[in-house]
């Protein structure tokens, strides 16, 4: 491993530790901040309502990248036009959000995938977000590990899995 890829790989795999902790500490108190008005929401648009608690519950850790220098692209978690939404029972649907973090000189470091879950039966987030970090970088690539990664795998992903290099 060249040291750009081992420098890349500490710098994503720290940023995914501190975005699970974040999510951990954060995610149950703005959806209990914002529960109320959100239900609203949710009664007259739908999934909208989800999309607007992401948006609440990520644009805080988002400072913070920009804070550290990083900058992610598209938004935390990811653009809901690229995202893929094909697992679990409607109860827990998952979709699978992707940011690539590059450093303020442009070179991409990582991407981010931010797996989602929620209730298409009712207004519900059953478990907090799960945060996880992928060497690729290219729309193509994200998207195949992204759409055929199995919901059992993620807990096993390494940054040199030949799998999805």
């Amino acid at each position: 491993m060249v040291l750009t890829a081992c420098l890349n790989e500490s710098m994503m795999t720290a940023l995914a530790h501190y975005c699970q902790g974040y999510m951990n500490d954060q995610w149950l108190n703005v959806w209990e901040q914002n529960l109320n008005e959100l239900e609203g929401i949710f009664q007259n648009k739908g999934d909208y309502a989800y999309g607007l608690f992401c948006s609440k519950l990520f644009r805080p850790l988002e400072a913070e990248v920009y804070g550290a220098g990083l900058t992610p692209k598209p938004v935390m978690p990811g653009a809901f036009p690229q995202s893929e939404e094909l697992w679990g029972p409607w109860e827990e649907r998952e979709r699978r959000f992707w940011s690539v973090i590059h450093y303020d000189n442009g070179r991409a470091l990582g991407t981010l995938i931010t797996r989602f879950f929620h209730d298409h039966t009712a207004f519900r987030i059953p478990t907090v977000p799960r945060v996880y970090v992928i060497p690729q970088t290219e729309l193509a690539a994200i998207k195949e590990v992204i759409s055929h990664m199995q919901p059992e795998e993620w807990g096993s992903i390494s940054w040199e899995d030949e799998r999805y290099a």
